[in-house]
């Protein structure tokens, strides 16, 4: 692998985390990575990301298209397949011909019958909030035999892009959970003083309002900050 393929990928993998640095979302950065990794890798026709949790069906996050999400669903569908030995593995886990392997035979039985992909690359990205692979499939028999280097830089640069995707989203989570209970604070205190309410009577006009309504409770509060007292429409029925 020449340094100009390092160059490249830096750089790619360096827009995609200036992207998240912009607001980007962690979905469309996941997106844009399979995407790169058919531009990439030498002859990967199809990408896309496997995500398999210990507590439910593993699921594909992402794809370059339906060709790679329906090669996953023969691997889900079969209990056993690359993509779902590469979630729980630290190493590579490749075939230069799915046609003649024998370590998946169920899967092996439906990529035959479909005839589209001969051979496939995982790679194992994060383990939280579950393990998680990363998968190239190609329609040529070993296709990845002289790729596994590439492979594996790409798949270094895509664990700390989807590492700092998934720490921008637990950012964004806190974020607009401490904004909830400021709101539900401030609307407590607002209701406290106005109505002469103790804390836990004051949260409990804000719940009554927030069932009474079918609305979140956060919403309730929000527009008690705004207005100084509980709404008793929806805002849909003062606008009529």
């Amino acid at each position: 692998m020449t340094a100009d393929v390092h160059q490249d990928l830096a750089r790619s993998f360096g827009s995609l985390s200036s992207f998240l640095l912009a607001g980007g979302s962690p979905v469309d950065a996941r997106q844009r990575l399979v995407e790169l990794a058919k531009t990439s890798i030498p002859a990967c026709d199809w990408a896309c990301i496997t995500m398999r949790p210990d507590d439910k069906p593993p699921r594909t996050i992402c794809a370059s298209d339906s060709t790679a999400s329906e090669v996953d669903q023969m691997q889900y569908a079969a209990g056993n397949g690359p993509c779902l030995d590469a979630a729980r593995s630290r190493q590579p886990v490749w075939s230069t011909d799915l046609t003649e392997d024998q370590r998946w035979p169920q899967f092996r039985a439906l990529v035959v019958a479909d005839g589209r992909v001969k051979s496939v690359l995982s790679f194992h990205l994060l383990d939280e909030p579950a393990p998680t692979a990363l998968n190239m499939y190609s329609a040529t028999r070993g296709a990845f035999d002289d790729s596994i280097a590439a492979g594996t830089l790409f798949a270094i640069h895509a664990t700390t892009l989807m590492s700092h995707a998934d720490s921008e989203r637990r950012a964004q989570s806190l974020g607009d959970a401490l904004t909830t209970s400021r709101q539900i604070g401030a609307a407590v205190g607002i209701l406290m003083s106005a109505h002469k309410l103790t804390e836990e009577q004051a949260f409990q006009l804000l719940r009554t309002a927030s069932n009474h309504l079918n609305r979140k409770l956060h919403d309730v509060a929000r527009e008690v900050t705004e207005l100084g007292e509980v709404p008793r429409t929806t805002p849909s029925d003062r606008t009529r």
